[in-house]
């Protein structure tokens, strides 16, 4: 993987290479920025692609052009999909006719993509200390080191490749300078080098690091650790919408995917915090006044969570969907796993979700 793909950062202009399949999971990431919401990102912009290119009669999608204000980015599509960031002043047209090329060699090794991830980096010892920058995405601060052209493709070789004989559908984004997305920052922020644009919200919200649940004996305490594990289950779901889609949209599909006429007495008055988090303490008001026992518990926060699965698998598609929340719920598997088992929650979760903790 890293011989094929690794090919294209010796072009000029290219700043990262991302390999990923149709779930989502990175095969390959080299010098990408926070690369697993990238990637989450990158499946998002396929999939609307695809179905937009499907109502028009047109074929497949195969391949998107998308240009920022500060870099560019390729996306191509395939049995796996593959992602280039390139630099504002980089020669789209080469690059897109290599990455093609790139795409077809993985492509012809099938025992590359069935190796599993890999998850390399694509950084090389000869690079000094003083390449190194912060650069801020989805959030966090990551520590990367800055990408150079380099001269392992000659333009001669680039410009004497046959082109496709297929005819491409590419869809090309343009992105302003400024965008309802765009987040405030203070002077000294806005003086840091930075990766290629890519128009993603950092969210107001962050996912805590959590401890095992234990399960106690009880019936309360049984109660009040299955309301622990629904809370963190639904504060990653907003969290993944949110870095994806924005917060005010995503806050905004939140409360139309609550199906308030099903549980009418767990939701009553529950609303959507300006985070585009749910309310649950206001939830958890709810089923202490209800006197929920634990079976009503499970049962209501199940069709709470199938039915926000549904409606975002509905609109991004569910590989799509899995992708944006895949980093929290890893994280919820690692902590809650045996808890979840034991409380009866883990089979009672949406289907699609699951897939994610069976991987």
């Amino acid at each position: 993987m890293r011989d094929i793909a690794g090919e294209l950062k010796e072009m000029e202009g290219v700043e990262g290479v991302m390999v990923t399949d149709k779930s989502g999971r990175i095969l390959y990431g080299g010098e990408v920025p926070d690369f697993k919401v990238l990637g989450s990102m990158a499946l998002v912009i396929a999939d609307s692609s695809q179905k937009l290119v499907m109502r028009t009669g047109q074929g497949e999608f195969e391949s998107s052009v998308i240009e920022f204000s500060r870099g560019k980015m390729i996306i191509i599509n395939d049995r796996v999909q593959l992602l280039v960031l390139a630099g504002e002043d980089s020669n789209l047209g080469k690059i897109l006719l290599f990455a093609r090329r790139v795409l077809r060699n993985l492509l012809s090794h099938p025992e590359v993509l069935q190796s599993g991830p890999e998850m390399e980096t694509m950084v090389t010892d000869s690079r000094s200390s003083s390449d190194d920058v912060q650069i801020e995405a989805g959030g966090e601060k990551l520590g990367e080191t800055a990408a150079k052209p380099g001269t392992g493709t000659s333009k001669d070789e680039i410009t004497s490749m046959e082109a496709p004989t297929k005819t491409r559908k590419e869809t090309v984004i343009k992105y302003s300078e400024t965008t309802p997305e765009t987040m405030e920052t203070d002077s000294a922020e806005s003086n840091k080098v930075s990766a290629p644009s890519i128009p993603e919200v950092k969210p107001p919200l962050s996912f805590p690091e959590l401890e095992p649940v234990e399960v106690p004996d009880d019936r309360e305490g049984m109660k009040e650790a299955a309301l622990q594990i629904y809370e963190h289950i639904l504060l990653a779901m907003s969290i993944g919408a949110s870095k994806i889609m924005g917060v005010a949209p995503a806050g905004g599909m939140l409360r139309k995917s609550l199906p308030y006429s099903e549980c009418p007495v767990i939701l009553r008055d529950v609303g959507i915090r300006s985070n585009a988090s749910l309310d649950f303490e206001k939830l958890r008001d709810n089923v202490m006044k209800a006197d929920y026992d634990l079976e009503n518990i499970i049962e209501d926060l199940s069709k709470i969570i199938w039915s926000i699965t549904e409606n975002y698998g509905r609109i991004m598609g569910y590989d799509a969907f899995r992708g944006m929340v895949r980093p929290e719920f890893t994280e919820i598997d690692r902590a809650y796993s045996g808890a979840m088992k034991a409380l009866g929650i883990r089979e009672r979760i949406h289907p699609e979700l699951q897939k994610i903790w069976d991987e």
